[in-house]
């Protein structure tokens, strides 16, 4: 029959063939995405061959980079004009021929490569779509989608939803692709919003007096409930547990010496006595040391507790983390380091999450828990009234959901969301547990040890058989109060406190007591219609599910914690959100040495292995162990007692000398590891060394200069290093880049002296480099010099003659070693020096203003004129006040540089004054008999203000000095690259030593006329009342995610303060301004157009909640800072931004968050021999770049299983796709050069430094396995793992041995 009808009509068949052929050929364009472009234009084919990009080093060179400007009010020019080589490549000329750029173009876009190559595309299928305007419907339709994809990547600002193009041909529900730009993110749909149901709340009930929300509303529900015939019968399971602090009033090694082996030891021990006791753990770090030390049958013991399901591992992290300051790196790798340990010696993966201690909840705990495949969580510490609302609505037990899901796409996140329970009273203990009247549950705390006196052990009675009918009636009814407070009427009831079941005695005590009780009630079940016994969280959940189908669904945090029973009034938990700042910058500064040692570590320990490098695997193998150690103590310091800053101030130091003895091995391990890396066929060691100094944990580290061997001209001094050429004029060093995808970044080296230039890896000359002074006042450690500032000095600022900073731009290749030279240039070295203006800088003449003559000024160093100060690049210019010092104004530039209307973006120093015995290292809150809350800290130093302005080719920055007490620096880049488009703060905060400073919260503000005024539901407001102007803002949360924060007027600025991690941004309608810190702290915007973060904290009393000292311990503390000014919904005709949306940060705002939170590491090489052959580049990552929203979150290698102290050949890889907003954004502003976004399949090829990788799994986040997920988990390779945004996933790769 074909054959018939192909000779029947030929011609016919062979139209319908070549139809048929026509039609797969679209399909399978279609399916690869690629447009179908039968008349590809000259254009497009050219803009393909160009599409290689020139390195920075090229096209920087490329253009006349204009001076930073820093003026006074005559405007006058502080830097030479630099002239500038001029290089061409390959792809310029393509460019220039095929797009004829301007010159105008040229100077305000650097990054042009990616962005012209897919203008062109777009230009080309749109004259084609013309051209051919009788083509095929469906064919018609696809080019119009991959135009509107293309033209989403040459812009920024696009509201262009990406297209799904399986979707489009068969309704299939795929992932977005990673070259599908923009995407757009909503608020996810749930029953219950944080943030809505906390602007309802009464903050001053009535039953506040009484500490007791239990009225006679819940009363009468209660027996109304009695009544229910269809109501579930009660059921109760008593958990018995101990609260165990890794330091807090003792410290880790203390507590554990004289409470925590002890518990373990009896509970092990009666237990095995005590058939139907249960318990749980949670501390890992605790149990890891009780382990180690106890005897093989005492482990054996606790191996069959935990498999008969009495003993329960809950949570299972190293500590019981912290959830308001900690950052996702962290909190994560504890969660690991945890788990690991567990499955490697006790063979036990937790399920149920149990976190009762940390002051406040966030929602990143959950989702990380989620994805370990976890069933469930406890909560305990959150606001009193949303205790109350809890309780009142039923819904104690909710389904916590992440606040963001894709659009369109509404059931991507089940894996996500976890089943939590809120305990429904005020804390852990058991007179606040066991049901709403503490007065009652106190009979039921057991515990009586000789000598102790409390009340507890002064009221309990024990249960004989004469009472225990009594006391069993009087239990159950608390118990069926608390049942009566969720509609499966199923009570948890916690029987334990902190380091509780230390003594023998209490073991005893307890179980015995309620043994009694459970014993009675279940031999008079039909009296009491109760089911109750021992049990685990994990029972629980068990259970609830059987009696419940659905819950209720929640978004959102429980930030800001405040409790109420200690005076019966709120007391916001908001000040350790800053507490101790220095010692939350030096965990963020081990953090980042710990991520880059794990991933230099991976990928050299197994060069090595593949190598057969005996050598080298003796090393690695060797200092294994202090990765281990590293891993733990960043683990100890996220305990919610730790970077909280809540513990006694010996503990605090104590902490900071194992962060400190961490940071020291983590960067022996990365010197280590790069001194195998970078060798060519030679197998030398030590001979590089980190550029940064720490002489102890409680100072400041500093930047050692590179080696060189220098002599005054004066011939005042000689200093000598080791240099590693042999006549000691050059001296190279050696950078990483820790990030995954490709940097561009100012770097700062020190040297002995100014006449240098730096030299990249080929040999070539940098031309963006800028050499600064180092000042006497802002360096302390010029005193060493002879610089000091004391005697007849007093006060005079002095530039250092011994130390100079070298400031200079990079690009580093993702994961890449890059070798840089420094060599001493007598000659044109002064074309590099910055200008100096400064009234307090030179030595004068007596009877005039005139500087004396110097035999050399090395620096030109003017008067700084009067009026007020600007600084200006290509982006902007900032104005500054001419007496403080301080920015008050900022106006941004055009396409064309003409300057925008002038923006307010003041910044603000000043104080809050503590409230005494009410504000202390928990709390916060200002002092009630003040008039003004808030305080001029400055004005004490008044009269010791100076302001240094230095100006240089690619930065200028201004420097106010405020006495010791504060040096506050604001920098300006002139680079021409995305750098250019934010500022640079950082300032240096001193206290002195008490008591000056005393009750001190002190802030930095900044203040704008961004209209971030929230949208308010009218139908909550009450007839008559105006609308209030309330501010709403953005923080980070463990930067994980970001939620919206809107001002509550009625529990003051206490109450208004959150955490953030990384990020705070306010935004209008047409402004974003965003700010990126480096560590943890607290962020508020109390007023309109204003944003602040609290810096240090000073109080002199305790605020009576357990730690029993003030905070008196200040340390100088330096703090970074990046501001944004952004556009949002830029040049945009129809902005894709709703009401519903998820707001997060843009591309650019990440990219400088993940730098300032991972700096790139500087190594120094010295004792250089001719036998040493180094590689001058080392690609680890030998890919296309990744999209910078892929961040590597860690590459972390696993342990052996049986021999745990020595590494394997297998390693986590934790992926995070950092969700960014295209709709904000600066029109200006090019990331594509360094973003490309063409990976369509997974990460595509990725080779690690050319090691053969023999498998890659997928795991839960902690890196666990389980027996349904093996099989089906395995990759072909890296271009099967895709990532939705904001997802975080764990790989686990093998690499052959």
């Amino acid at each position: 029959m074909p054959f018939k009808i192909f000779r029947r009509g030929s011609a016919r068949c062979i139209g319908l063939l070549s139809a048929f052929i026509t039609i797969l050929l679209c399909l399978y364009y279609i399916s690869m995405g690629q447009p179908v472009i039968p008349n590809a234009s000259k254009e497009l084919r050219a803009a393909d061959d160009g599409l290689n990009t020139p390195s920075l080093s090229s096209t920087l060179h490329s253009y006349n980079i204009r001076n930073s400007s820093a003026t006074g009010n005559g405007h006058l020019p502080l830097q030479r004009q630099q002239q500038q080589q001029h290089y061409t490549n390959h792809n310029d000329i393509i460019y220039d021929n095929k797009t004829k750029r301007s010159e105008q173009y040229l100077k305000t876009k650097i990054f042009t490569g990616f962005s012209e190559k897919h203008k062109l595309i777009a230009k080309a299928i749109h004259n084609n779509n013309n051209d051919d305007h009788h083509h095929e419907q469906q064919q018609h339709q696809h080019l119009q989608q991959q135009q509107q994809r293309q033209q989403s990547i040459s812009s920024m600002a696009t509201t262009t939803t990406p297209v799904n193009t399986a979707a489009l041909i068969g309704g299939i529900d795929v992932k977005p692709q990673w070259d599908d730009k923009c995407y757009n993110l909503d608020e996810s749909d749930t029953n219950i919003t944080a943030l809505e149901e906390y602007a309802k709340f009464e903050f001053q009930p009535e039953w506040l007096r009484t500490k007791e929300y239990w009225d006679r509303g819940f009363e009468e529900r209660f027996e109304a409930q009695k009544h229910d015939k269809q109501r579930p019968p009660l059921k109760v399971i008593v958990v018995p547990h101990s609260h165990n602090d890794p330091g807090w009033l003792k410290t880790f090694l203390n507590y554990f010496q004289s409470d925590s082996r002890q518990i373990l030891n009896l509970i092990v021990t009666k237990m095995q006595e005590y058939t139907d006791m249960t318990f749980i753990w949670s501390e890992i770090s605790f149990l890891q040391l009780w382990w180690d030390q106890a005897h093989p049958t005492k482990q054996r013991a606790l191996k069959r507790l935990i498999n008969s399901g009495r003993f329960e591992i809950t949570t299972g992290g190293w500590v019981m983390t912290d959830e308001a300051n900690v950052h996702l790196y962290a909190m994560l790798d504890q969660l690991i380091e945890g788990h690991q340990w567990l499955k490697n010696n006790l063979n036990v993966t937790p399920t149920v999450g149990w976190s009762i201690d940390p002051f406040g909840h966030g929602s990143t705990v959950p989702y990380l828990l989620a994805n370990s495949n976890f069933e469930g969580a406890i909560i305990q510490r959150i606001h009193y009234a949303w205790k109350q609302w809890f309780a009142r609505q039923m819904k104690g037990d909710f389904i916590w959901t992440p606040y963001w899901q894709e659009r369109g796409q509404r059931d991507t996140q089940q894996n996500d969301r976890l089943l939590i329970h809120n305990m429904p009273f005020d804390i852990y203990s058991i007179k606040n547990s066991c049901g709403p009247h503490p007065f009652i549950c106190l009979d039921f705390d057991f515990r009586k040890i000789p000598g102790e006196y409390t009340e507890y052990s002064v009221r309990a009675q024990f249960i004989t058989d004469e009472n225990v009918e009594e006391k069993a009636q009087l239990l159950l009814e608390q118990y069926a109060r608390t049942g009566s407070l969720f509609p499966h009427n199923v009570a948890l009831i916690p029987v334990g406190d902190d380091f509780r079941y230390n003594e023998e005695r209490e073991i005893k005590q307890q179980y015995t007591n309620y043994k009694k009780l459970i014993d009675h009630i279940m031999n008079n079940k039909r009296m009491y219609n109760v089911d109750i016994s021992f049990g685990t969280p994990k029972d629980y959940f068990r259970e609830i599910r059987k009696r419940t189908k659905d819950f209720p669904t929640f978004k959102g945090d429980f930030f800001v914690y405040s409790d109420i029973f200690s005076e019966g009034r709120p007391a916001y938990w908001s000040g350790f959100y800053t507490t101790r700042p220095y010692y939350k910058i030096l965990s963020s500064d081990l953090e980042h040495n710990l991520r880059a040692a794990e991933i230099l570590f991976t990928l050299a320990y197994n060069t090595a292995r593949q190598q057969k490098h005996e050598n080298a695997i003796k090393i690695f193998e060797k200092n294994y162990e202090k990765m281990i150690h590293a891993r733990r103590n960043l683990g100890l310091f996220q305990h919610h007692d730790a970077i909280t800053g809540t513990s006694k101030a010996a503990v605090m130091r104590d902490y900071g000398m194992r962060l400190f003895e961490s940071i020291q091995d983590v960067v022996h391990m990365q010197v280590s590891s790069i001194e195998l890396l970078i060798q060519n066929g030679s197998s030398k060691h030590n001979f590089l060394l980190s550029d940064i100094e720490r002489d102890n944990f409680s100072k400041l580290p500093r930047k050692t200069p590179i080696p060189l061997t220098v002599t005054s001209q004066t011939g005042d001094f000689s200093i000598e290093f080791s240099s590693n050429s042999g006549d000691g004029k050059s001296s190279s060093f050696v950078v990483f880049n820790p990030l995954a995808y490709r940097r561009v970044d100012f770097l700062i080296v020190r040297t002995p002296t100014c006449k240098v230039k730096i030299l990249n890896e080929r040999g070539e000359e940098l031309r963006n480099v800028q050499i600064n002074p180092v000042w006497n006042i802002i360096d302390p450690d010029e005193n060493v010099f002879g610089n000091t500032v004391n005697g007849a000095g007093l006060g005079r600022i002095r530039t250092s003659k011994r130390v100079y900073e070298v400031l200079f731009m990079v690009e580093l290749d993702a994961l890449a070693l890059t070798t840089y030279q420094v060599v001493i240039d007598e000659v044109n070295y002064k074309r590099l020096m910055s200008t100096i203006y400064c009234d307090d800088c030179t030595d004068r003449n007596e009877n005039t203003d005139s500087p004396k003559s110097t035999p050399e000024e090395e620096f030109p160093i003017r008067t700084k004129p009067s009026g007020d100060i600007q600084l200006e690049n290509n982006r902007m210019r900032l104005l500054f006040e001419e007496k403080t010092g301080f920015l008050i104004t900022l106006s941004r530039k055009g396409e064309n540089h003409q300057l925008m209307k002038p923006m307010p973006c003041a910044i603000k120093f000043a104080a809050y004054r503590s409230a005494q015995f009410h504000s202390g290292a928990y709390l916060f809150k200002t002092d009630p008999d003040q008039t003004e809350a808030e305080t001029d800290v400055l004005e004490q130093y008044e009269e010791d203000v100076r302001i240094i302005i230095t100006s240089g080719s690619i930065a200028s920055d201004v420097t106010v000095l405020w006495g010791p007490f504060l040096a506050h620096t604001v920098r300006l880049f002139n680079t021409h690259t995305f750098l250019d488009g934010a500022i640079f703060i950082e300032n240096d905060i001193d206290f002195e030593p008490p008591p000056k400073n005393r009750e001190t919260e002190l802030f930095m503000r900044f203040i704008t006329d961004i209209d971030n005024i929230a949208t308010v539901n009218k139908n909550l407001l009450k007839e008559g009342e105006p609308i209030p102007e309330l501010p709403q803002f953005y923080t980070d949360q463990n930067g994980f995610q970001y939620h919206r924060r809107v001002k509550v007027p009625s529990i003051g600025i206490e109450g208004n303060y959150f955490p953030i991690t990384t990020t705070a941004f306010m935004q209008d309608d047409k402004i974003r301004l965003t700010l990126l810190t480096t560590h943890a702290q607290g962020a508020a915007s109390y007023e309109p157009g204003q944003l602040e973060v609290m810096l240090d904290r000073r109080t002199l009393y305790d605020d009576y909640r357990g730690m029993g000292e003030g905070i008196v311990d200040s340390r100088l503390t330096r703090h970074k800072f990046w501001l944004l000014i952004e556009d949002v919904n830029a040049h945009i005709p129809e902005p894709s931004s709703t009401p519903n949306t998820y707001q997060v940060p843009s591309l650019l705002a990440n990219y400088l968050a993940n730098s300032l939170r991972y700096p790139a590491n500087i190594y120094f090489i010295e004792n250089f021999d001719k036998s040493l052959q180094l590689k001058t580049k080392v690609n680890l990552l030998e890919s296309k770049t990744w999209p910078c929203d892929i961040h590597l979150l860690n590459l972390r290698t696993l342990s052996e299983e049986q021999l745990q102290l020595f590494p394997s050949s297998s390693a986590l890889m934790i992926l995070q796709r950092q969700g960014y907003d295209c709709n904000v954004n600066s029109h200006l502003i090019d990331m594509t050069r360094v973003c490309p976004f063409t990976n369509a399949e997974g990460l595509g090829k990725v080779i690690f430094n050319s090691l053969e990788i023999e498998r890659i799994e997928k795991t839960t986040l902690t890196g666990l396995r389980t027996e349904a997920t093996t099989q089906r988990k395995r990759l072909k390779s890296f271009a099967d793992i895709n990532l939705r945004p904001m997802e975080l996933l764990t790989f686990n790769l093998t690499f052959r041995t």
